[in-house]
């Protein structure tokens, strides 16, 4: 979709301690072969609760103006059960009633970027809605989530993001945001598991490369094809989003997919888009890890506050969450 009048007023984020990733391997914790193929320098680790890295951060983005929607956006679990992490999060910001809903958005990784689709439809559609404030958290602590053995290629990382929505002016411009979903791949992070009463993450840590095994195992699916799945799905927004902001790759000043390792941005986003490294920030996301869904308004929020953005410079950001969901935004400053 276009977008005519919506912009990008604030940014916030906020990350945890940097641990090194040459401690968790001499500590025995990450094991050398998985630390290789990532490539990463260091994880971000919080003490923090979600919802008060979220806070944080949107302190930061905030202004004066009170929002009339405010959608907070995690793909993990927020520190209580049924709960409004949310509304805790509005509570602590703004103290009283808002004249709208404050809920909570989940598309696991690429759910910051999915609150900005549903926060820019939400501000085209309603003249009466001024402002918009989405939040994204996320944390991956143990017992519940052993990061260094989840899963291969990437390592989950703890932090916080937020941005403002509003129209008229702003520091940039959303042009055009896209999104597709194949539902077909929600497997991969189920495995051949059972529904449960409780969840099974407070009794053993997941471990999502043993349910994809499984996930393999029980479809039929090979890697092959979800690898060609993900390149259809990527290429379908980021294309889509490219045309409806009447932009191109080349054009853009930075493109931006989510903060994998060495290894699965290579072959998951560089090569199927022919993506330059030094136009994605992937540095920065090697020195964070994977925030959930966090990844996207991190880094606006870094391309803003280092002063990375030119005027009339564009900004792809790319989201991909499990399920699988897919979403790309393109900006101009």
């Amino acid at each position: 979709m276009r977008f005519d009048d919506v912009w990008i007023t604030g940014t916030g984020g906020v990350h945890g301690e940097l641990v090194p990733i040459r401690q968790a391997v001499a500590d025995g914790r990450y094991a050398p072969s998985d630390a290789a193929e990532a490539g990463m320098t260091s994880v971000s680790a919080s003490a923090q609760p979600p919802p008060e890295m979220a806070v944080h951060a949107a302190r930061q983005a905030l202004g004066a103006e009170e929002p009339g929607l405010h959608l907070h956006a995690a793909a993990g679990f927020q520190g209580l059960d049924l709960w409004s992490a949310s509304c805790w999060i509005a509570h602590h910001l703004f103290g009283g009633p808002l004249p709208g809903l404050s809920l909570q958005l989940n598309a696991l990784c690429n759910s910051g970027l999915a609150a900005v689709e549903v926060g820019a439809t939400m501000l085209t559609a309603r003249p009466d809605l001024g402002t918009v404030l989405v939040t994204a958290s996320d944390w991956f602590p143990e017992p519940a989530i052993d990061r260094w053995n989840l899963d291969s290629g990437i390592l989950l990382g703890d932090g916080a993001a937020a941005a403002v929505l509003s129209r008229g002016a702003g520091r940039l411009r959303l042009l055009s945001c896209s999104s597709w979903s194949d539902p077909s791949l929600e497997g991969l992070q189920r495995g051949d598991r059972e529904f449960a009463a409780a969840s099974p993450a407070a009794l053993e840590p997941l471990v999502l490369r043993q349910l994809a095994r499984e996930f393999y195992a029980v479809s039929g699916r090979t890697p092959a094809s979800v690898v060609q799945a993900h390149v259809r799905g990527l290429r379908q927004v980021v294309h889509t989003a490219l045309d409806e902001a009447e932009v191109s790759l080349a054009q853009a000043r930075w493109v931006v997919p989510p903060f994998v390792g060495r290894t699965a941005f290579r072959f998951g986003y560089a090569e199927p888009l022919g993506l330059d490294p030094s136009r994605t920030l992937l540095d920065l996301g090697l020195s964070l890890g994977h925030m959930g869904g966090v990844d996207h308004l991190y880094a606006l929020d870094h391309l803003v506050r280092s002063n990375a953005i030119g005027a009339g410079e564009t900004v792809v950001l790319i989201g991909v969450g499990g399920g699988f969901t897919f979403s790309c935004a393109v900006l101009r400053a």
